[in-house]
């Protein structure tokens, strides 16, 4: 029997890591799964059908990672979206890469609002950073990131809502199937 070198151990567990997080995220880019997420976290959808969510609000053809080799292996129930680029660079903030980031309409009388949202698949629910703070700095990147194409010059107005939905695979026990929201929202202390 043949002992595995540290070298070997640490390219199998990167392999299954890697492997792991593809399928994740290849699950969480399926229309119907992430129609579900915006219904379950979403005020916007809280009142629409699942199979409307997943048919006419979320923007784009079936497609994020990879076109399947074999055309058949795509069903009507295995929807991919089509998001926005998943990588936001800039000169002086670095690069980031969001799991998942898509547009999604909702349709509200006449009129649609559109929406940027980014869902990301979080293993480790103590990762040595506060999760929340990384959250919030993924939003502020999707507001700035509109900027030349959602809106130029002082046209703040235009800016699109933005809301990044973390699912943590592993949270502690106290955790396990609960809905935290985190929201910038107007107080009035002063009358």
């Amino acid at each position: 029997m043949e002992i595995e070198n540290v070298l070997a151990k640490n390219i199998n567990t990167a392999s299954e890591k890697a492997s792991y997080d593809a399928s994740c995220k290849r699950l969480l880019a399926n229309k119907i799964i992430l129609a579900w997420i915006m219904k379950s976290c979403l005020e916007e959808y809280k009142d629409f059908d699942v199979e409307k969510i997943s048919q006419e609000c979320i923007e784009g053809s079936p497609q994020i990672f990879k076109l399947p080799v074999n055309q058949d292996e795509t069903s009507k129930y295995e929807e991919l979206i089509n998001g926005g680029k998943t990588e936001d660079s800039t000169m002086t903030e670095g690069t980031i890469h969001y799991d998942i980031r898509f547009f999604a309409y909702v349709p509200k009388t006449k009129e649609t609002i559109k929406l940027i949202l980014n869902v990301e698949a979080q293993n480790d629910f103590y990762p040595g950073y506060p999760i929340i703070k990384r959250s919030i700095y993924y939003c502020s990147r999707l507001i700035s990131a509109q900027y030349g194409t959602e809106f130029t010059d002082s046209h703040y107005e235009k800016i699109r809502k933005v809301y990044s939905i973390w699912i943590c695979v592993n949270p502690p026990a106290y955790r396990k199937n609960t809905i935290t929201r985190y929201m910038i929202q107007e107080e009035n202390l002063v009358y």
